[in-house]
């Protein structure tokens, strides 16, 4: 041995490194498509009706809302002054109906045509920086490993000459 301290730099193969990185972009890619791919065939967008529906709640809130609060007897007086076959149909429906749709009222007072899309596109932003980075974590917990484990041998052979 020359007596000068070895490198503590020595664990660190940049080629290996250039790989790692590269294989933790790649599957964040393809895991978070995969992910997306499936929310989208599993919850797909609202049906034409749905949308226009939810576009009348956008744009009649203050009315709708109060002609739900309404008692059953002011609310039928209420749906008969209306033209919409909204209000008809929901003096009719089952109690089960009545709270999805006050459930679709509720989620619609800003609603917007391209939502669903918006909302695609950032769960995929997500998805795909939650995996990039926990790669990058992965490989970071790697290089620290192996600097603990070169540093273990760097004192190893200290001891031993």
């Amino acid at each position: 041995m020359s007596g000068k301290p070895e490198l503590a730099e020595d664990f660190r193969d940049v080629k290996k490194e250039n790989v790692g990185r590269r294989i933790s972009f790649w599957a964040a890619l393809v895991f978070s498509i995969g992910l997306t791919g499936w929310y989208y065939l599993t919850s797909p967008p609202d049906s034409p009706e749905v949308r226009q529906m939810r576009m009348f709640f956008k744009e009649n809130i203050m009315e709708v809302t109060k002609f739900i609060r309404l008692p059953y007897d002011e609310r039928v007086e209420f749906a008969k002054k209306k033209q919409h076959s909204f209000y008809r149909t929901f003096i009719e429906a089952s109690e089960v109906e009545k709270k999805k749709i006050k459930a679709l009222i509720h989620i619609s007072y800003d609603y917007t045509p391209n939502q669903y899309w918006f909302n695609i596109l950032f769960l995929w932003v997500i998805f795909f920086s939650t995996f990039w980075f926990l790669g990058l974590i992965v490989e970071a917990v790697v290089i620290l490993v192996r600097s603990d484990d070169a540093k273990r041998k760097q004192r190893h052979r200290q001891k031993t000459s």
